[in-house]
């Protein structure tokens, strides 16, 4: 019988859920570390550039010097392009932080700057800028007049001489501040992610849980379906299909180790009387006693099976001796023959019983079954309540 969807997973509905949160989260992990990966990036373009800061402010100084203590003018003019450079890149870069915005990196590359924040390092870079506001204004006006003599960079000389060691002081703490700020807000989205991870994790566990969960309850419906497709669904009996599959079992156990065993066919007389009498409840309410009977009757390790109507089949392994078959079928006949109905006193019904011996009377399942039917039927020719054991065939 197939077994529907449904019932396979459980509830498709809460399998898909745990399926797309698991994906979701695996997706945030992945976010996540792209981020991390993108703002590292960026945090390293921005500490080092605040550390060029440093760089560039000695540079200026030194053009500066060179400005006003230049040999001849093709220095002066020299050292003023490096002055020119060096604070367009300085000025650029210290409003980049300031506002936001583009300058060059290292590389000569442009690279944009977020805007340095109150709790990124804003304090020095404050204080950066006042320090070089008075700079800014002067250098501005002199760098922009071609025929600017040194004594027009003497005053930025001597204010740079003055406040340079503070402002790379400030330039030290800019990076300095960037560089905690970068750590602990990484620290911070790999604590999240490092969450997302074990959530996805525990989720998924729970997923395999809960499929290995459902994959033994599907086993173990599936035994139930089969045992219930080998059961009489009256008498709870193995059925017929059960017993061919018992026989098949039995006989290659029995040819492998050289062992008999004895198969017993049993055809109920007298039970259609009670059938068109009192009913077919009354005859089902038969059929499950003598179900009963025989399981009592039966040694522990025999199978007992319905073959449909009233005729059963026993299969008893390691019962071949002639007094041991003689000793069980008289047992079975009289305790069949003495059954007490549910009402109350004897059933009136016998038993009919064929005995067929492996291998003296088969050494397959329709041999034997065929031998044991022949058995059978002389039984109940003889006139019933007895049990006959198969002829060898000539």
């Amino acid at each position: 019988m197939p077994l529907p969807t449904r019932f396979l997973l459980g509830s498709p509905l809460k399998l898909g859920i745990a399926i797309a949160l698991f994906v979701l989260l695996d997706l945030s992990v992945l976010v996540i570390n792209l981020w991390i990966a993108n703002q590292v990036s960026r945090d390293a373009v921005a500490i080092n550039l605040a550390g060029r800061q440093r760089m560039l402010s000695q540079q200026i100084t030194k053009s500066l010097l060179l400005i006003n203590q230049a040999p001849n003018e093709t220095s002066r003019m020299q050292a003023r392009e490096e002055l020119a450079d060096a604070y367009e890149l300085f000025a650029t870069t210290l409003r980049a932080f300031d506002q936001g915005g583009v300058t060059k990196g290292g590389d000569g590359t442009l690279v944009h700057l977020r805007r340095v924040e109150p709790n990124g390092g804003r304090g020095p870079l404050d204080v950066a800028l006042l320090h070089v506001a008075p700079l800014a204004e002067r250098l501005d006006k002199s760098l922009n007049m071609p025929s600017a003599a040194a004594d027009d960079f003497r005053w930025a000389m001597d204010y740079m001489i003055a406040n340079n060691r503070e402002i790379l002081a400030r330039m030290n703490d800019l990076t300095f501040v960037l560089e905690q700020h970068s750590v602990s807000r990484i620290r911070e989205m790999r604590a999240i992610q490092t969450g997302a991870f074990a959530l996805a994790l525990i989720n998924f566990l729970v997923i395999v849980l809960g499929l290995v969960k459902q994959y033994h309850f599907v086993r173990q419906d599936r035994r139930r379906w089969r045992e219930l497709a080998q059961r009489d669904a009256l008498t709870g009996l193995f059925n017929r299909a059960a017993l061919r599959e018992t026989l098949e079992r039995q006989v290659a156990e029995a040819n492998r180790e050289s062992q008999a065993f004895s198969l017993l066919l049993l055809d109920l007389d007298g039970f259609k009387p009670i059938n068109d009498r009192f009913g077919h409840a009354a005859g089902d309410e038969l059929l499950k006693k003598l179900a009963n009977t025989l399981l009592g009757l039966a040694r522990e390790s025999d199978i007992v099976a319905r073959l449909g109507g009233d005729e059963f089949a026993l299969v008893c392994p390691n019962l071949s001796g002639a007094d041991q078959i003689r000793h069980f079928s008289d047992r079975v006949v009289h305790g069949i023959a003495n059954m007490e109905c549910s009402h109350g006193g004897n059933c009136s019904v016998h038993a009919s019983i064929g005995v067929a011996i492996y291998p003296t009377h088969g050494t397959s399942t329709d041999e034997l079954l065929a031998a044991a039917d022949r058995a059978m039927y002389q039984s109940k020719g003889a006139g019933g309540n007895c049990w006959n054991q198969a002829e060898l065939n000539r």
